[in-house]
């Protein structure tokens, strides 16, 4: 184990450096991960949001809520809790309202995420294990985008509360494992405060966390049994639990009844009270249940081929096989690794986490009582059963694309704890495997897959050249010529700012709320997302009443195709937006189209109507300006 833990003699070893003082830190490793954070922060700068679905909502929420606006009552919201919005209206009333204000915030607080990884893994393993996990964290997870859609990135997230809640959780992790190896109550406090802030974010995540708490506790009545610390402890957690959800019940309780407040504060527990939520195709398809065969052959494959490789490499490193001590041999062996590697479809890499998570988690739990006292074992235990429960939102389609940015990251953590530092190590002590030649074979694997991943975002990243917005609010959308999304909301904006008065009320349909937000013109009702999920849970025949009660001054028709969803276009299918769609054509007339008709063929299109007054005109402007009269 000394050799396998003598990271000093492994790199003079393997790199023939010796004696640089910036090697032999700590903190190198870290400086490694500095330079990957900015690189992939600059390649992709201001690309991450999508310009129409979603993140939208993400900066008009935390606008008008710094304007008195109050989250749940005036404006419906579906995504997560009350935390992750109003720190960002309190990150608005501070810094101003502003894109730029919630880039730099969310910068902040993912470089603080990965100095808090790097530290725990450095103390749990050693500094190339926690240099890669980082790594695999900045190029992987937290700036990429795989698909059309963005906003599946730590930056931009569709929901702030999964990003924070994943952040807090983490924390808490590591608040705990100080608890069980400290035995100092006022970590258990600490813990117990984020636990708190979690039940505000999203279900998922406390769920997950939840499960790494109760371990927690476990792993502490097993190798303690002091009862009266643990009773303390507990109920100090629970009680410092309760702060941050009483706060925002006595906050919600200024402006509403106590069942309101209530309501208010767990509201992001709401998807779950809706079972027909949960059957929709959208989700069957998350969770893999739309093909469960196909996903649990695909899980088990992936996992089979890991195993396989782990096998053969082992038996080729074993020293009794006389390759263990042969340099050249080692190196002539990764080729074959190596060319595989690049051959692999990496986008797909996470159909293996699952049993990879539930491999490290028993491995942990079986050796942790042993290995406690030569290494930190409690935060990769808490950590691993923490990464495998929060896969379970994924149910049989875990990847690291899509909600996988968020969901999988930690389950990817640990395949990285597991094949890099925990397997060698096991290996080492059952078979006299060599570690250092097994760890690079594994490492240059990942480094291919994390480099071909991190390519694949670029391209869709290289397309995204088109400014909308201004200043502050500056994004970068795909090239009009690719998708003409970006162009005709650069259109639609400045058409409104010609056309309608400051003080004139927008609403945008079925979803767009960024127009809103860059515009700087608020939807008068409650609702401003209809998706089919949002009309499961808020009721479409009372969200077409708050557009009767409190009509907008212009109703702004935008494409979006909710196919996913297992339902026809807004306002054609039955049941999705029928009445609404027939109430705005009594009272709505159409004044502006750019692009093509919306909600109508899958083309991409804006159109603009105003609420008449006494007649309706028989035409409709409808005009595009060239490009290079477009407003910059």
């Amino acid at each position: 184990m000394d050799a396998f833990n003598s990271e000093k003699r492994w790199t003079e070893k393997f790199t023939g450096v010796r004696g640089l003082a910036w090697l032999d830190s700590n903190w190198a490793g870290l400086a490694v991960v500095a330079v990957a954070f900015v690189v992939a922060a600059a390649v992709s700068w201001r690309k991450w949001p999508d310009v129409v679905i979603d993140f939208g909502l993400q900066l008009y929420l935390p606008w008008r809520i710094d304007q008195g606006a109050v989250l749940y009552r005036d404006l419906h919201y579906l995504a997560g809790g009350p935390l992750s919005q109003y720190f960002n209206a309190l990150l608005f009333k501070i810094f101003g309202v502003s894109f730029r204000t919630l880039i730099f915030a969310n910068l902040a607080i993912t470089g603080a995420l990965l100095v808090l990884i790097y530290r725990r893994f450095l103390a749990a393993a050693d500094r190339w294990t926690a240099t890669t996990i980082c790594l695999a964290i900045v190029l992987v997870f937290a700036f990429n985008e795989y698909q059309v859609v963005g906003n599946y990135n730590y930056i931009t997230p569709y929901s702030h509360e999964l990003f924070h809640g994943l952040v807090l959780s983490i924390l808490a992790i590591a608040l705990l494992s100080d608890w069980v190896n400290k035995q100092q109550i006022r970590y258990a406090l600490l813990a117990g405060f984020c636990f708190g802030l979690v039940f505000l974010t999203k279900p998922e995540i406390f769920a997950a966390l939840a499960a790494g708490t109760a371990v927690a506790f476990i792993l502490s009545c097993a190798t303690r049994r002091e009862m009266d610390f643990l009773v303390k402890s507990a109920a100090m957690f629970l009680a410092a639990a309760v702060v941050p959800v009483l706060g925002f019940f006595l906050f919600f309780l200024r402006v509403e009844d106590w069942r309101a407040s209530w309501h208010a504060t767990a509201f992001a527990w709401a998807p779950l009270w809706q079972t027909p939520v949960a059957k929709s195709p959208f989700y069957l398809w998350c969770t893999g249940l739309d093909a469960p065969a196909f996903h649990l052959r695909q899980m088990v494959i992936h996992f089979f081929c890991v195993a396989l490789l782990v096998a053969l490499y082992a038996r080729l490193y074993q020293r009794l096989a006389g390759l263990g001590s042969k340099r050249t041999v080692q190196l002539v062996l990764l080729i074959p690794l190596l060319a595989a590697a690049g051959w692999f479809d990496w986008l797909n890499c996470g159909a293996s986490l699952p049993l990879l998570a539930l491999t490290a988690c028993v491995l942990l739990f079986a050796n942790y009582q042993r290995l406690s006292g030569e290494q930190e074992m409690t935060l990769p235990l808490l950590w691993s059963v923490f990464g495998l429960v929060l896969l379970a939102k994924l149910g049989l389609f875990s990847r690291v694309w899509h909600y996988g940015f968020a969901l999988a990251m930690p389950a990817a953590v640990t395949a990285i704890y597991l094949l890099f530092w925990l397997l060698p190590g096991w290996l080492d002590r059952k078979f006299d495997v060599n570690p250092r030649p097994f760890r690079l074979a594994v490492w240059l694997a990942l480094m291919v897959g994390f480099g071909i991943l991190f390519r694949d975002s670029e391209t869709w990243y290289v397309a995204k050249t088109f400014a909308v917005g201004q200043g502050g609010d500056r994004m970068l959308a795909f090239d009009p010529q690719l998708n003409p999304a970006g162009a005709d909301v650069r259109l639609g904006l400045a058409w409104i700012e010609k056309n309608v008065p400051r003080e004139g009320t927008l609403a945008v349909l079925p979803e767009g709320t960024i127009i809103n937000y860059l515009s700087r013109r608020a939807n008068p009702t409650p609702c401003l997302d209809w998706s089919p999920t949002v009309l499961t849970v808020f009721g479409q025949a009372g969200m077409t009443a708050a557009f009767e009660n409190h009509p907008p001054d212009y109703i702004c028709l935008v494409e979006r195709d909710t196919s996913e969803f297992g339902v026809g276009y807004f306002g054609h299918a039955p049941g999705y937006g029928v009445d609404l769609m027939q109430w705005i054509g009594k009272n709505y007339q159409p004044v502006y189209l750019v692009g093509h008709e919306p909600l109508q063929n899958g083309l991409f299109g804006i159109e603009m109507l105003k609420r008449l007054s006494t007649r309706r005109p028989d035409a409709v402007e409808n005009f595009v300006l060239p490009n290079a009269a477009l407003p910059r």
